[in-house]
C-alpha cells in the first residue's frame, strides 16, 4: 500500500512517500531530450547544435 495521497484536483500531494520515481543508480544520471522531451540516461544521448547552442538529444533517434 503506498503512503502517497493527492488532493481532489490532482495536482499537489497531501502525503507523499518517501523517495523519488526515477529508480537509476546515482552514477547514472537522467535528463530530457531537447527534441522530444522523453528522459534519457545522460550517457546514451548526443550532442546537436539548434538554435546556436548545442543541446542533448536521444541517440540516434532524434538526431
Amino acid at each position: 500500500m503506498s503512503d502517497t495521497q493527492l488532493t481532489q484536483d490532482g495536482l499537489r500531494y497531501l502525503k507523499k512517500a518517501p523517495g523519488s520515481i526515477i529508480t537509476t543508480p546515482r552514477a547514472e544520471s537522467m535528463m530530457s531530450c531537447f527534441k522530444c522531451g522523453k528522459f534519457v540516461l545522460r550517457t546514451s544521448m548526443a550532442s546537436r547544435r539548434f538554435l546556436g547552442k548545442n543541446h542533448l538529444v536521444c541517440a540516434p533517434k532524434c538526431a
